[in-house]
């Protein structure tokens, strides 16, 4: 009976989450008629924190996580995204930036900027290594490339969510000046 509830209760939560994720995309693509610049940060983290507890439950199935691993797993994982998030805020506020500075004409200020950006690239660098040291201490080998696969698929789908709330806000009427490469 507990078995029948508990994957109830994740057959739903799993629902509702890919309904969060796909929301998360269209919020994330109705930003504005600029859908480079980034949306504010209060409304990014409710957003991340809802596709990170999507990421947790799939991943403890996908993992076959014990509750034991899981909490050890997961405060980690949640520390690290956290950092991350800053670090890829201050990349979009760099890119709008370098962009004003293109098109400004401003040298001095594009040099600076896209020094600011090699080195938030590099922190990026730093952070995925360290994240991955620790990971590796919690998970066995066998979870670690369940982990690296899950990790890899569950961005992908992800990342095609997204491009689909954009297209589709594109379709209804987007400026098109936005989207020419």
């Amino acid at each position: 009976m507990r078995k029948k509830l508990l994957t109830g209760t994740f057959s739903l939560l799993l629902a509702s989450s890919v309904f969060l994720v796909f929301f998360a995309g269209a919020v994330m693509a109705a930003e504005g008629d600029n859908y480079d610049q980034p949306p504010p940060r209060g409304q990014m983290e409710k957003i991340r924190e809802k596709i990170n507890t999507l990421r947790m439950w799939q991943l403890t199935r996908a993992l076959n996580l014990d509750e034991n691993t899981a909490a050890r797993l997961f405060p980690i994982l949640n520390g690290f995204d956290k950092k991350r998030a800053g670090l890829e805020y201050g990349q979009r506020i760099s890119m709008r930036d370098l962009r004003d500075a293109v098109q400004g004409g401003d040298e001095a200020r594009m040099k600076a900027v896209m020094d600011k950006l090699e080195a938030s690239h590099q922190a990026l660098e730093r952070l995925n290594s360290a994240e991955r040291a620790q990971v590796k201490r919690v998970l066995t080998v066998q979870q670690q490339a369940k982990f690296l696969l899950f990790q890899h698929e569950f961005n992908r789908r992800l990342r095609k969510m997204i491009a689909q709330a954009r297209q589709e806000k594109r379709l209804q009427g987007g400026n098109k000046e936005d989207f020419k490469w």
